[in-house]
C-alpha cells in the first residue's frame, strides 16, 4: 500500500522505487530532500546512506566521541557517522560525507552491519575474489538485495542514486 507518494512530488506510484521510498518515509529512514521531493535520481552520498542505515537501526546515540576532523556536531549526519565508526562500517580520521556512494560501498556497509556473514560467490566477472567487497557482493546477491547490473556484472564502481539505495535497504530490511 502506498501512502506517502502524494507527498513526494518526484515519486510516482508506478516508479520502480516507489514502494521502497514509501517504506523509507514511513519508517522515518528519510524525510526526503525538501520541497516535497525525494530526489530519487540524485547521487547518494556516504553521509546519506550511513544516515539511512543509522535511522533504520533506531537512531542510536553513539557512545564514543567524534573521531572525524571533518564533522561538526551540528551536521545532520554527525551521530550517524560516529555510530557508523563504532559499528566498524567506516574508519579513519576523516569521514568525507559528501563522497559519492558506489555500489560496492553500499553493499559493504549493509553487509558489515549484518555481521559480515559468509555467502557463496556471486560469480560476477567484474568482482575479483580478492576484492575487499567480494564477500559483501556475494551476501547482497544471496539476500536478494541486488542481482547485479547484468547476468555477469555487478558494476562495483557505479555511483548509487537515492532511489537505488532505498531499494537496497528495502530489500534487506523490509522483510
Amino acid at each position: 500500500t502506498i501512502h506517502y507518494n502524494h507527498l513526494m512530488a518526484d515519486v510516482k506510484a508506478t516508479d520502480w522505487f516507489a514502494q521502497p521510498v514509501t517504506w523509507a518515509l514511513e519508517k522515518g529512514i528519510t524525510a526526503g530532500t525538501g520541497g516535497g521531493n525525494f530526489s530519487p535520481s540524485a547521487n547518494c552520498t556516504v553521509a546519506q546512506i550511513l544516515t539511512f542505515l543509522w535511522r533504520a537501526s533506531g537512531s542510536p546515540k553513539p557512545t564514543a566521541s567524534n573521531p572525524f576532523s571533518d564533522i561538526k556536531s551540528d551536521d545532520y549526519y554527525a551521530d550517524a557517522a560516529v555510530w557508523a565508526h563504532e559499528k566498524g562500517l567506516v574508519s579513519g580520521a576523516t569521514f568525507s560525507g559528501n563522497m559519492l556512494c558506489t555500489r560496492a560501498m553500499a553493499v559493504t556497509y549493509m553487509w558489515k552491519l549484518s555481521g559480515s556473514p559468509s555467502a557463496k560467490t556471486a560469480g560476477f566477472t567484474d568482482v575479483l575474489a580478492s576484492a575487499d567487497y567480494a564477500n559483501a557482493v556475494a551476501w547482497a546477491v544471496e539476500k536478494s538485495v541486488t542481482s547485479g547490473t547484468s547476468a555477469t556484472t555487478f558494476s562495483p564502481d557505479n555511483i548509487c542514486t537515492r532511489g537505488q539505495i532505498v531499494t537496497f535497504l528495502y530489500r534487506e530490511l523490509a522483510k
